[in-house]
């Protein structure tokens, strides 16, 4: 019997800097340590969620108090060329840095900012949808990556975890283009799974402290989840984040994908849940003066009723592909798609500058004194234009 793929999973209830570093710390160790992963020697990348400039209270980013411990632990065991990065779908990786204060913090640590604004045409001929991709070169300069993503729900793939973080590999406004090239979900998670099988990510760690219901992955609502979740295994760190929401993964494109591409699982069976507790005890002087780490082995029942949320809004429908599953989701095609809610439109023009068909699925026809308009026949319901909307102001409907 082949051997199950591992993830764990540490509670943790909020944004302590030095409850997440312990948290963190015991995560990565329940799984072999970071010397299991990286080489002293290597070039490392670590890679956040940088959707947009957002506070990190609204979720929309990995909380930097998190990627902060990952820094600190990667210093204090001797890592020295240490760089983060990311390619946000709006502004600059700069911009997203300096909103969540973390450019002071990676300066502490020694950890420069990775070029995320130059790309490199990177050539991939094992590619089953693509051959290549246009990395940013932060990504194609390392050597080994840390993939930290967050816990949130995504219009087109019903949730972004660790498979699909890894489209910030892509070069700014390429990812537009993607969009057109890849233009459904199961096309487009085919081609994160060739991202995947194109780079060397050892490590993914899911900040799901607080997490991202609802409109996601840039306007939904912020939801206490109080887990971290930690594999070398994508889809089955996803796997477990679906079961938490009681959503199967056979209805998430990236599971379903990611399995038949083979970077891992989804399959429940295949998979070993660990549950590691870290409790401390302090002096006086309110000091931690000792600490314990528990480690049990869960089943994924034991997880979802102890972590899970029924309630998490999520898009929960799909269905195996039959004939008829197949037109129905042609018409669920037709009718589900994205809605400017007038009220809360500014006007500001970033849906249509983002929106990748050819001659705009939506644009400013009545005039820029009106919100923008949609032409459906034209739009491929990637969902480029709500992801971005800095306003909230698009909903799928």
């Amino acid at each position: 019997m082949s051997e199950k793929t591992k993830v764990i999973i540490v509670p943790c209830d909020c944004y302590d800097k030095e409850q997440v570093y312990r948290s963190v710390k015991a995560g990565i160790e329940a799984l072999g340590g970071m010397g299991r992963f990286l080489d002293k020697s290597e070039k490392i990348l670590v890679k956040p969620n940088f959707l947009s400039a957002a506070v990190p209270e609204k979720a929309v980013t990995t909380h930097p108090v998190v990627i902060e411990a990952v820094f600190r632990i990667l210093q204090e065991e001797g890592y020295l060329q240490v760089q983060y990065g990311d390619s946000p779908g709006h502004g600059s990786c700069q911009a997203v840095a300096g909103k969540i204060r973390l450019e002071e913090v990676a300066e502490r640590y020694g950890v420069k900012r990775a070029n995320m604004e130059e790309e490199v045409l990177t050539s991939f001929p094992d590619g089953k949808t693509a051959k290549e991709f246009h990395f940013a070169k932060g990504i194609t300069e390392a050597d080994a990556i840390i993939n930290i993503c967050k816990m949130k729900t995504h219009a087109l793939e019903k949730v972004t975890g660790a498979v699909k973080n890894v489209y910030g590999f892509v070069c700014g406004a390429r990812k537009a283009a993607g969009h057109v090239k890849y233009p459904n979900a199961s096309v487009f998670a085919r081609a994160l799974a060739d991202i995947h099988r194109c780079t060397d990510i050892r490590l993914h760690i899911m900040d799901g402290i607080t997490a991202m219901e609802g409109n996601g992955p840039g306007s939904g609502t912020p939801i206490d989840m109080k887990v971290l979740l930690f594999s070398d295994d994508p889809v089955a760190l996803d796997s477990v984040f679906c079961h938490m929401v009681y959503l199967d993964p056979q209805m998430v494109p990236t599971c379903v994908q990611g399995q038949i591409m083979e970077i891992g699982t989804y399959k429940e069976e295949e998979i070993q849940i660990a549950e590691v507790s870290v409790s401390s005890q302090k002096n006086s002087a309110n000091e931690v003066s000792s600490e314990t780490v528990i480690s049990r082995n869960i089943t994924m029942k034991e997880m979802q009723k102890k972590y899970g949320n029924p309630q998490f809004n999520v898009d929960r429908t799909g269905r195996k592909k039959t004939f008829l599953s197949r037109y129905s989701d042609f018409m669920t095609r037709l009718i589900r798609r994205p809605v400017i809610e007038k009220e809360k439109c500014i006007k500001c023009g970033i849906c249509v500058s983002h929106c990748p068909v050819p001659g705009k699925a939506v644009s400013f026809k009545k005039g820029k004194g009106q919100p923008p308009v949609y032409d459906y026949q034209k739009c491929i319901r990637c969902y480029c234009c709500q992801e971005m909307c800095p306003k909230h102001a698009i909903k799928v409907k």
